[in-house]
């Protein structure tokens, strides 16, 4: 069962999962194409302009890969790039691409794909494929014309490649793989990261080792962590909740090296299983299961999952994007779905998964307050609304007290009302919280509870706050009743 649906009720999961269900079908995969490149010759170190559509906007957003039949295929990052045009620097390493005719390598005819999003379909026609030329012949050690930066580069990587086939178990570029392995696969031994994915060879090698044993690299796209696949950090392998870009980050910074005894992306739990042994984890452990996941773990220990600060409530996206299941106070029959409008007056900022002070403020990311309104990341990202029993949300300081020192004194004036002053109902004017309702809001009573008394699901008494006690997760005064701003 899917660990979203093991870790709330059944009724916000399925309505969480409909919003993104429904947009995925209505998405089409787009792929990116050349429809023109410029100049049609050049040499290595050369910039080629390549034109096309579905490209990624911004410098080293996009791969470009290289090909000559029989040889392994070259990747490297675009220098710059618009959605329709993008500029790369042809890499010394293109150079062993090249034909050779008497020991001499000279301008060879190169096939191109740009991976962005996803990776091109097709290789390049000759019409839009480049002819590369060699660098020219360096100077002899005796000329008195220096060696161009360029010639310098080309040499030593040249050398590299020699040594590299000249000692099959060493491993020349520290990545993980040995240089013999690399030759073998169509890595590049002088290269930590033949892709230019931003992980290195054989994080991705050994994450497929783990998902398939007998997996190996090929230069495209192959059901596991690929390290000639440029594309594959935006896939989940192990179907642990983390992409293998995010597991990959998570790895460096846990320095456990090789082989993959944390954070793999071809095992959901890397080194073995965690037993939840302690109440600080048994709070990590979303799925209640009494074994953290990889997803699970806390690598930065600032007490919020790793797969909260990656892609979960921890996110500005998640809620964004979160379809509940019923909209509080609306008088309209079957409209149920609600998606909370998000709180504009205030720019926020994600937490770091690997850095447990992200604001660098001294104060944990857990027990840190995000939207400063006394209510603790912890309490509004780590425990689900069910869980704590109030309507919190941890970047909108009106949720769940309206009297919080940082709600908005103040709507929009034109623009979009945050919740709680959101309508969901503009013909009566209704909005999801009304007067009379408890405060701080309770969560998930569609009509809520007022303050009655003793016995009330919301009574305030000593440290009761209905089903879950918050106080010790506070991070300013509250009164129970009016919050810090006043009533």
């Amino acid at each position: 069962m899917p660990r979203i649906l093991r870790s709330l009720p059944l009724v916000l999961a399925a309505a969480i999962l409909m919003a993104p269900a429904a947009a995925h079908a209505a998405t089409k995969t787009v792929y990116p194409t050349i429809s023109d490149i410029s100049p049609r010759k050049l040499a290595v170190g050369d910039k080629l302009t390549i034109k096309g559509s579905h490209f990624r906007s911004g410098k080293r957003k996009n791969s470009v890969a290289f090909y000559r039949s029989g040889k392994p295929v070259v990747f490297t990052a675009a220098d710059t790039a618009t959605s329709t045009r993008l500029v790369v620097t042809i890499p010394v390493k293109v150079a062993a691409l090249l034909g050779q005719e008497n020991g001499t390598a000279i301008p060879t005819q190169l096939r191109l794909r740009v991976i962005a999003a996803k990776m091109g379909k097709t290789w390049t026609k000759n019409s839009r494929s480049p002819v590369v030329s060699p660098l020219p012949a360096a100077p002899s050690t005796s000329a008195a014309v220096p060696l161009t930066e360029q010639q310098a580069a080309a040499i030593a990587y040249q050398s590299c490649q020699q040594v590299a086939a000249a000692a099959p178990t060493a491993d020349g570029d520290g990545d993980g793989v040995a240089n013999g392995s690399e030759i073998q696969y169509g890595l590049d031994p002088c290269t930590a990261d033949t892709d230019g994915d931003g992980m290195i060879d054989g994080y991705e090698f050994w994450s497929a080792v783990d998902l398939n044993g007998a997996a190996v690299p090929y230069p495209g796209k192959r059901p596991w962590p690929n390290p000639l696949d440029p594309s594959d950090g935006g896939y989940d392998f192990d179907g642990d909740g983390l992409f293998l870009s995010q597991e990959y980050t998570l790895w460096k910074a846990s320095g456990s090296g090789f082989p993959l005894t944390q954070y793999s992306d071809g095992t959901q739990n890397s080194g073995g299983s965690m037993a939840v042994t302690t109440v600080a984890q048994s709070y990590l452990d979303l799925d209640g299961d009494g074994n953290l996941t990889d997803d699970e773990r806390d690598e930065d220990g600032d007490g919020l999952s790793n797969q909260v600060e990656f892609n979960y409530r921890g996110t500005q996206a998640w809620w964004a994007a979160i379809v509940w299941h019923y909209q509080p106070h609306s008088t309209v029959a079957g409209r149920i779905d609600y998606v909370e409008p998000a709180y504009g007056q205030r720019a926020f900022s994600n937490l770091d998964p690997v850095d447990g002070d992200s604001d660098g403020d001294g104060v944990p990311d857990g027990a840190d307050d995000q939207d400063n309104d006394g209510w603790s990341n912890f309490a509004e990202m780590q425990l689900s609304r069910t869980d704590i029993g109030y309507r919190v949300h941890p970047f909108n300081p009106c949720l769940p007290d309206p009297h919080a020192r940082t709600c908005s004194r103040w709507l929009p004036m034109g623009g979009t009302r945050f919740p709680p002053y959101d309508y969901v109902d503009a013909s009566v004017g209704s909005t999801s919280g009304m007067p009379g309702d408890a405060i701080p809001f309770a969560w998930p009573n569609v009509t809520y509870s007022t303050w009655t008394g003793a016995g009330s699901p919301n009574h305030y008494s000593g440290s009761v706050f209905g089903p879950w006690d918050p106080s010790p997760w506070f991070t300013a005064a509250w009164d129970g009743y009016t919050g810090p701003q006043g009533p």
